[in-house]
């Protein structure tokens, strides 16, 4: 029984003992960043509001932000791991700078260059956090057990962003901002730490450039499934954060109560994350991917279904996040684990972007629903409609002949 109970722990990453002193240091720190990008995520539907912007403009806004992310990918690339310490003070630092600036700034162009901005620099920052939590250790069961309490414990943040966000709303979104940028800053002496015998282990081999091309890892079958499985999920995923507070206006519920929906909706991409790690090591992944993005597509509907009772519009909350879950919990674990040292920035960060990438659309679904001919409700049928397509390319992408899918070492 003891044995059993000190597995299970290892599994979710609670055994203290186990993990390292260095990859502690990565969870704190990354566990703010991960705050700040999540409230930044929940929050740019309200910023936008608090300027005046329409639906389509608060599109835009998100738009700018995610893809600005996921550009910040192709940058990573160029980063050995060994130089990973300097791109996070240096992101966390200018971060810390930037978020504050919404209290003085107060045109529209304005605004966007600052979305755009750190939407790049929070891509950043947690690209090299999230290659950096695979970089505690060198011996390989370790650093699973590792990336286990790195998924754990930043998670949470998930949860408290939007809570907290929601309790002090009556600040003002602006302030709010201000108040909490000053976690960039608490983050970097964490990352400072990282030296001596807190330092990183896991490294380039020697004479090695540290970059890999994005097309090699379209030769991983497993990352196939779990780039289309984000750009499933991501569609209901998105338009729930950019348009959750609007949306939820027009169907009778105030912002602070949509607050604490996105707070219930991500508690169930903790629980999820909870029970992916209890049930590891996951020999066949591709099941949980089907099941991930055919939660997605009932997410969508229901969504759309929303006009009809707003009990559909809280279910669609409710597991909306339930794919990231799985999918990003998965994903990471095969960008970390299945490609070499010197590739795992390149296959982390793009895995991290292809997050991002459906944001893209967010504009024209803030276009459509602003349009009187579509409104929200035909809007989000049309993008659920584009959601079933993903599914549907996902159950096509099966395993070649022969091809082993519990393949968990190097490089393919």
């Amino acid at each position: 029984m003891t044995n059993d109970r000190k597995r299970n722990l290892r599994k979710v990453g609670l055994d203290f003992g186990l993990i390292s002193g260095a990859e502690w240091l990565i969870i704190i720190a990354a566990f703010l960043g991960r705050y700040l990008l999540q409230f930044y995520q929940t929050s740019i539907g309200s910023l936008g509001l608090a300027f005046g912007m329409n639906s389509f403009e608060v599109g835009i806004g998100f738009a700018l932000f995610t893809v600005a992310f996921a550009f910040a990918a192709f940058l990573m690339r160029k980063f050995k791991p060994s130089q990973l310490k300097s791109v996070e003070i240096i992101s966390l630092f200018l971060l810390g700078i930037t978020m504050p600036l919404y209290i003085v700034v107060s045109g529209f162009a304005e605004v966007y260059l600052l979305m755009i901005i750190d939407g790049f620099i929070t891509g950043l920052v947690m690209d090299s956090f999230m290659t950096m939590a695979g970089m505690a250790s060198k011996d390989q069961s370790k650093r699973q057990v590792e990336q286990a309490s790195f998924s754990f414990w930043v998670a949470l943040a998930l949860i408290v962003a939007p809570f907290t966000t929601g309790y002090l709303l009556h600040l003002g979104i602006k302030e709010i901002f201000l108040l909490f940028a000053v976690m960039a800053f608490v983050a970097i002496p964490f990352v400072a730490a990282l030296r001596g015998k807190y330092a990183l282990q896991y490294m380039e081999a020697k004479g090695h450039k540290g970059t890999a091309s994005i097309a090699s890892l379209f030769k991983n079958r497993q990352f196939n499934w779990a780039v289309i499985a984000a750009f499933a999920y991501t569609i209901p995923f998105y338009i729930i954060l950019s348009y959750g507070v609007i949306y939820g206006g027009i169907l009778g519920l105030s912002a602070t109560t949509v607050f604490y929906l996105f707070a219930a909706m991500f508690t169930g991409d903790v629980v999820t994350r909870f029970i992916i790690r209890l049930k590891s090591p996951i020999q066949n992944r591709r099941p949980y991917m089907i099941f991930a993005v055919t939660i997605a597509l009932f997410s969508a509907i229901f969504l759309a279904l929303s006009s009809v009772s707003i009990v559909f519009f809280v279910i669609a909350f409710l597991i909306a996040a339930i794919p990231d879950g799985i999918a990003w919990t998965l994903g990471l674990q095969i960008a970390n684990t299945t490609f070499k040292p010197e590739e795992i920035g390149t296959s982390t960060s793009f895995f991290s972007s292809s997050m991002m990438i459906m944001s893209v659309l967010m504009p024209l679904v803030g276009y459509m629903a602003s349009v009187k001919y579509f409104g929200f409700t035909r809007t989000l049928w049309i993008f659920a409609a584009v959601t079933a397509v993903f599914f549907i390319i996902e159950l096509l992408l099966r395993p070649e002949k022969n091809e082993n899918v519990n393949n968990e070492t190097g490089s393919k």
